[in-house]
């Protein structure tokens, strides 16, 4: 068995875990889980050890804040050696009632080789440049390396760059959770600097949403941190509810 099926195995009646190999593992907190102090504390030591082994830069841990378990995951966590790393807002959203694509947009995905790969990850990085999220600690080919190893094969059709009549006005990475077959997920959302406060934020979110609705998605999981204020409004104008307030908690290994 991999270190991840047995990972996967060990956390999954409390955690799911994502792989970001070879750069990180991540776990996120389910909803009403049950919980054994001795069983997490063991199974995060395991974890570590399988970081090490594995040479990954990081682990990360998403647990809900309004959790009973809160304050003992927390230290539990942090006694492990991790560090809190961002407060974020997650919601959710319906859709049922998602309806039509604006045909405002266009939308081209790197399946279709009108943009190149590093093309990609240009715009990309453009879109995090000066956000009000916490600054990533990966590189580009790093979130690249995770993407594909999240999404999987189909990782390319995922990667959608939305133009304006031929110039390029942000990103959106729409995708079916892995392990499920009807949630849906924006792998990264978002809107070239020069582009924002135009309007652009709400409409593409949309659409996001409307072609999540397409490749089969029941419903919508989003997130974003805290402070992202903006972000959080652009979910409220699409009709998404807050689901939960949580906390990311990082451990580095040295390189």
């Amino acid at each position: 068995m991999s270190y991840v099926k047995e990972m996967e195995n060990a956390f999954r009646d409390s955690f799911k875990l994502l792989n970001g190999l070879p750069d990180y593992i991540a776990i996120e907190e389910k909803d009403e889980i049950e919980y054994d102090n001795d069983k997490f504390k063991n199974d995060i030591k395991s974890l570590i050890n399988i970081g090490e082994e594995l040479g990954i830069k990081r682990l990360s841990a998403l647990i809900n804040r309004t959790s009973q378990h809160y304050l003992s995951f927390s230290e539990m966590l942090i006694s492990q050696g991790f560090k809190p790393y961002a407060s974020k807002v997650e919601v959710f959203r319906d859709l049922h009632d998602i309806n039509g694509n604006s045909q405002k947009y266009k939308w081209i995905s790197l399946e279709d080789s009108i943009f190149t790969e590093y093309d990609f990850k240009k715009y990309w990085e453009q879109c995090m440049a000066g956000s009000d999220n916490e600054p990533s600690s990966l590189t580009m080919e790093e979130h690249l390396n995770s993407l594909k190893n999240e999404l999987g094969d189909n990782w390319r059709n995922s990667c959608k760059v939305i133009y304006l009549g031929n110039k390029p006005i942000g990103i959106s990475i729409p995708h079916i959770e892995p392990g499920t077959l009807s949630e849906g997920r924006l792998f990264y959302f978002g809107i070239l600097p020069e582009e924002r406060g135009k309007g652009h934020s709400v409409l593409i979110h949309y659409q996001s949403l409307y072609i999540l609705k397409k490749m089969g998605a029941k419903y919508y999981i989003g997130s974003t941190h805290e402070k992202n204020i903006k972000m959080q409004k652009v979910f409220l104008r699409n009709s998404c509810r807050i689901k939960a307030q949580t906390q990311s908690f990082y451990k580095y290994f040295d390189s």
